[in-house]
């Protein structure tokens, strides 16, 4: 095996790049393990939600979502991009979510191997109408491969 094809962060920004994202000649980001709250593991899977820092109080930035692989084993999951396979539950879509939503994701596949983890940051504010002062509990969920099994996230409160 090549050794770019080895480095999981090449294999991610490859992922990426499958899904139509432009790719910079940035270092790869490294993710911010520290403080997450996990929800339940399910296979050895566990997802992590957390609000992005804010550019100003009145509005909400987005959150990251980290899926890592916490099992012996590596896992390959089949999955769309990233808005579409993570599930953002208890808020209601704005105009720009519904169409977003209304069409179909692309599909790749995404190997996780143990202890490897991707972070997702997604544009909550724009996708869920999240406008409105109040607070927000939201959680994170995504279905993988198998009868009905998902994966969920913790809980977190977002306040406007």
């Amino acid at each position: 095996m090549p050794v770019a094809a080895s480095n999981p962060f090449v294999r991610f920004y490859t992922f990426l790049a499958k899904m139509g994202l432009v790719i910079r000649d940035d270092p790869p980001k490294v993710i911010d393990m520290a403080g997450r709250e996990w929800g339940e593991a399910v296979d050895g899977l566990v997802l992590s939600v957390r609000e992005l820092p804010r550019e100003d109080a009145g509005s909400v930035a987005g959150i990251s979502v980290v899926m890592k692989n916490g099992g012996a084993e590596a896992k390959t999951l089949s999955v769309e991009d990233w808005t579409h396979y993570f599930e953002v539950e208890n808020l209601e879509l704005t105009p720009y979510g519904r169409m977003l939503f209304g069409e179909a994701g692309k599909q790749s596949n995404l190997t996780l191997d143990p202890g490897g983890a991707v972070e997702a940051e997604l544009p909550i504010g724009r996708i869920y109408n999240v406008r409105s002062p109040g607070v927000y509990a939201i959680q994170v969920r995504c279905e993988l491969p198998g009868e009905g099994r998902e994966l969920r996230s913790n809980r977190i409160e977002i306040r406007v």
